[in-house]
């Protein structure tokens, strides 16, 4: 049980109690001002962090950004670059079939020159030999009244009679006049109106390319280029040209931002009439022929929709014909 007895404590005890309570208060303070100065450090550090971490966070955003703007920027400096190498190839073809076409005109221009000349020279012998002709006609007319003449003097008796004699005098001057007005024509010819006109050359026969899709002729066709696939413009101009000799209408566009075609992809728009599964069909044979590696293909969407960009021509619009010919990598044929 709790004494209520006083305890008698004398000041020596009640001062060692007083300095422990003083030493306890002062460890508390102590502790205390730790406590709340390790909180402030903590504190201050915590918001030192917090913001570099929001400024590095900031800086890599705006990095990633200028980044991929500059890819962008880079893209597009690589399309142009692309459509540039595209026209420069297809004007380097057009070129050069303008060169081969002057070449064969310029070959039978001077076949043409060679005849003309051979029948120049045909001519002018032609005429030095009416010339001839004409002197040694005209010689011998006028040793016949002599010859006549001497004749009937040194003859006894007439052979014919005085009728006969003027008939054939007649006729002798008569020939005479015909030569002499005959021989001056020939001479009058010059070499240009002697030849006889040049005969055209016959035009060289089409390729079995283009004689297999002649019967087609008048069919659209689309033709999509990868973008970056370096050697797709020189071979679309070919097919180009070759399918505007046959009579179809091609048109092509620069398909970018699209990868992974292999070949040479004839494809054909859902519901076409069978004239043009027929005209698809024979393309593809006509380029498989050709050396190429040629397949026919579904599009894998609305025919109305694709993937990347077209550059080309606005109109006739890239969905309207009902062909479509995308060349890939490795649209030839391995030799």
């Amino acid at each position: 049980m709790r004494s209520n007895k006083p305890v008698n404590m004398d000041i020596e005890q009640l001062r060692g109690w007083a300095s422990i309570m003083d030493k306890a208060m002062i460890a508390s303070l102590v502790a205390t001002l730790l406590a709340v100065s390790a909180l402030g450090i903590t504190t201050f550090l915590s918001f030192r962090y917090s913001a570099a971490v929001r400024a590095h966070e900031q800086a890599a955003l705006d990095r990633y950004k200028g980044l991929e703007s500059e890819a962008a920027q880079r893209e597009r400096e690589a399309s142009a670059a692309r459509e540039q190498a595209a026209a420069l190839e297809r004007a380097i073809a057009t070129e050069r079939d303008r060169t081969a076409k002057l070449e064969r005109e310029v070959s039978i221009a001077r076949d043409q020159a060679t005849a003309l000349a051979q029948e120049a020279e045909k001519a002018r012998e032609r005429s030095i030999a009416l010339e001839r002709a004409a002197r040694e006609a005209t010689e011998r007319a006028a040793q016949a009244p002599v010859e006549n003449r001497t004749a009937s003097e040194s003859a006894r008796p007439p052979l014919f009679d005085a009728a006969e004699i003027r008939r054939r005098l007649a006729d002798l001057g008569k020939l005479v006049k015909d030569a002499t007005t005959r021989t001056p024509e020939p001479a009058r010819e010059t070499p240009a109106e002697a030849a006889p006109p040049a005969v055209a050359a016959p035009a060289p026969p089409p390729s079995p390319f283009v004689a297999s899709l002649q019967r087609y002729a008048g069919t659209p066709a689309a033709i999509f280029l990868l973008g970056q696939i370096t050697d797709a413009p020189a071979i679309g101009a070919t097919i180009s040209d070759d399918l505007g000799k046959a009579g179809w209408a091609p048109q092509t566009w620069t398909w970018g931002g699209v990868a992974g075609i292999y070949g040479v992809v004839v494809l054909v728009r859902d519901g076409s009439d069978p004239a043009t599964h027929e005209a698809a069909a024979a393309l593809v044979d006509a380029l498989g022929a050709a050396g190429f590696n040629a397949s026919k293909g579904d599009w894998p969407a609305n025919w109305g929709r694709f993937r990347g960009t077209l550059n080309g021509p606005q109109t006739p619009s890239p969905t309207d014909a009902a062909i479509r010919i995308v060349i890939g990598e490795k649209a030839r044929k391995a030799s």
